[in-house]
């Protein structure tokens, strides 16, 4: 056989073309990361000139300190005892509000033993308190930083869609739209009074179809993730409501919803609670869903004589490996949103029994329980659906094709 050669010629062709490729490669990432500085610039100053153009707050503004020039500490007493305070003469510079642009010496207060830094060139956030003799007393009570989160938050979605590409952008819109029919639609109609529960219904309902169209390329497939996930959440809820009931849970059981019963008593923190189950559990619930779909789908066009209960079968097989690592996510979730209290319990050393019975633990013990079993009926619901629509679907395109 006669051997084939490679002549000087073509093998300096060959390796212009890698090199060609090579440069390729490396303009490409050079672009991207000159275009992933410029997004999270932007989205860092938009934030900044955004926030600072709308702060109209008479009794706080942005400020940066631009020196310190004196601290002390004393000691103040009152009906609560004695505590120790430092008071710190700064030099700022206003960012908002109608001093904007000037800059001013001010002596603000605050706890000797605060984890607050004072950094000169840093921004914070002044708080003025008047009393009734016409005093006024200053004190800074955060750093100022919404634009670096409008850039972290920039950054993170551009390195997301330069590595995934059209479907890490369909996964943002998606994401996007879901935050905004919950934060713009869910929560302020709760807030006017529209009953939890059936909002949350809605909620998910929304949410689960933001997330299967964006993320789910074959629109005949739609309805099985959609129901699925609807499902496996409506489940996890009347999980909750079993367990509330049997429980005796008031929905009392943490500081904000105390302040919302005080603030709005006609709210009710039982369906407040059994909502945030639903909602807290929809993520998780969602890839189950999703899982399974995709899973039967393929199947299916590999093999359309497959038997149904075989295609149920596999569907049912695929959910329970997912099912262990998604229970890990919603509960460790759940833990690490816990994680001070949990921290403070095991300082404090306190009794076992008496933990099981406190109603914060059963509180969580209700989210990671309800959670669990929403993800747990997620997979049947998503296996019966699909296997039923797959089936379906496919036969009428063969019927059709014949």
């Amino acid at each position: 056989m006669k051997e084939q050669t490679i002549s000087p010629k073509d093998s300096g062709r060959g390796a212009a073309v890698a090199e060609k490729k090579d440069r390729a490669v490396v303009a490409r990432v050079f672009i991207g990361l000159v275009l992933l500085v410029l997004l999270t610039w932007t989205a860092w100053k938009g934030a900044d000139m955004y926030v600072r153009a709308r702060w109209d707050a008479e009794d706080s503004a942005v400020v940066s300190i631009r020196e310190i020039l004196d601290r002390r500490r004393e000691v103040l007493s009152g009906s609560d005892g004695e505590w120790e305070v430092e008071r710190v003469l700064l030099r700022l510079s206003y960012r908002s509000g109608p001093k904007v642009g000037t800059e001013e010496d001010l002596t603000i207060i605050q706890l000797a033993d605060s984890r607050l830094a004072l950094i000169p060139g840093a921004e914070y956030f002044l708080l003025s308190d008047t009393f009734d003799d016409g005093a006024v007393q200053y004190s800074i009570s955060d750093r100022y930083r919404i634009p670096a989160v409008a850039g972290v938050i920039a950054l993170a979605c551009g390195v997301l869609v330069a590595v995934t590409g059209l479907s890490g952008a369909k996964a943002l819109l998606g994401l996007f739209l879901s935050l905004f029919f919950l934060l713009w639609w869910f929560v302020p109609g709760i807030a006017r009074g529209a009953p939890p529960v059936p909002s949350a219904i809605a909620a998910v309902a929304g949410v689960s179809l933001a997330t299967v169209v964006f993320v789910v390329r074959d629109r005949s497939l739609w309805p099985i993730a959609f129901l699925g996930a609807v499902g496996g959440a409506v489940a996890a809820s009347l999980t909750g409501w079993a367990m509330v009931a049997l429980w005796q849970l008031t929905g009392l059981e943490s500081d904000s919803a105390v302040l919302l019963a005080a603030t709005s008593p006609d709210i009710s923190l039982r369906g407040i609670l059994l909502a945030s189950v639903m909602v807290g559990s929809i993520g998780a619930v969602l890839d189950v869903a999703v899982s399974v779909t995709a899973t039967m789908s393929e199947l299916y066009r590999y093999d359309p004589s497959i038997p149904i209960r075989r295609l149920w079968r596999s569907g049912m097989n695929v959910g329970s490996e997912v099912l262990g690592s998604m229970i890990n996510t919603l509960i460790l979730a759940y833990l690490g949103s816990s994680l001070p209290f949990a921290v403070l319990v095991a300082t404090e050393g306190v009794d076992v029994i008496a933990l099981m019975n406190d109603p914060h633990i059963a509180q969580e013990i209700l989210r990671s329980v309800a959670g669990t079993v929403g993800l747990l009926l997620t997979i049947p619901i998503t296996a019966t659906v699909g296997a039923w629509w797959v089936r379906l679907l496919f036969r009428g395109r063969e019927q059709g094709a014949g």
